[in-house]
């Protein structure tokens, strides 16, 4: 390989330094800077490009398409669904992209928002048309259809660290103290709810993978979580309040379904 001669400017520490790192790696510093100097315009001309899209982009889908993901009854209902908001599900290696349908330009992965490929095929019982993997020879549950709790997106916090906290907080405030002091925090997913770390704002795991749904914390707490948007389809208020002390909501059980307008 023809070399070209080339002067460089440095300061006169910055030279030690280099010749200090060339001598304990046996090289020139002349060779140093080639391959340092290689390295960095190779990355700058020919970027890799990420397979995972940016974490503001996820979060923002996340909130836009979680009801959708969360209520959808099948792949036809999903797409119909994702259509109203311009995107489309697209397959993708063993598993589902998702794609904007005014340009094709591709988002994210299904994983990505929570709901991978494996997830909805268990759900919906069937592959998603047109997909070459099938099923991915995945055994159907022939019980009750329900709700699936999403994929986390990074590592979720053991089970057996949280469970003891939600199974003993007496209502949402020292729910919310008690995840605080471990580093995380509780945010609406949907008509569920998400566990979120503190540090970097990054979606863990939904609080049914701790083995709590948002259904039955409204149920035991006797209120939504505040500023939670739903909930309230779960519990009633009192017809009679007998004295200061009596509660203010009175927990019913009934189907995940709005109650009727009180008369």
């Amino acid at each position: 390989m023809k070399l070209e001669t080339v002067t460089l400017k440095l300061p006169p520490k910055l030279l030690d330094d280099a010749g200090v790192v060339a001598s304990g790696q046996d090289v020139t510093i002349g060779h140093l800077v080639r391959h340092l100097l290689a390295k960095e315009v190779a990355r700058r001309l020919h970027p890799k490009p990420s397979n995972r899209a940016a974490d503001a982009l996820v979060a923002a889908l996340q909130a836009l398409l979680a009801r959708d993901f969360a209520e959808a009854t099948g792949w036809r209902d999903l797409a119909t669904r994702l259509a109203r908001h311009g995107y489309e599900l697209r397959p993708a290696g063993g598993g589902i992209a998702l794609y904007k349908r005014s340009c094709g330009t591709r988002v994210c992965k299904g994983s990505e928002l929570g709901f991978g490929y494996g997830i909805l095929v268990r759900r919906f019982r069937a592959a998603m048309p047109g997909h070459p993997h099938g099923t991915l020879d995945q055994c159907f549950d022939t019980g009750p259809l329900e709700k699936p709790a999403p994929e986390p997106f990074g590592s979720a916090p053991p089970k057996h660290h949280l469970a003891p906290l939600f199974e003993t907080a007496p209502d949402w405030a020292a729910l919310a103290e008690g995840l605080r002091k471990q580093g995380y925090y509780l945010r609406a997913q949907g008509t569920g709810l998400a566990i979120y770390g503190e540090k970097d704002g990054r979606h863990l795991c939904n609080t049914a993978a701790v083995g709590f749904r948002y259904r039955k914390l409204v149920k035991r707490f006797g209120a939504p979580m505040p500023g939670h948007p739903h909930g309230q389809q779960w519990i009633k208020k009192n017809t009679v309040v007998q004295n200061d002390d009596a509660p203010e909501f009175e927990v019913i059980d009934t189907e995940w379904r709005p109650l009727p307008a009180e008369t």
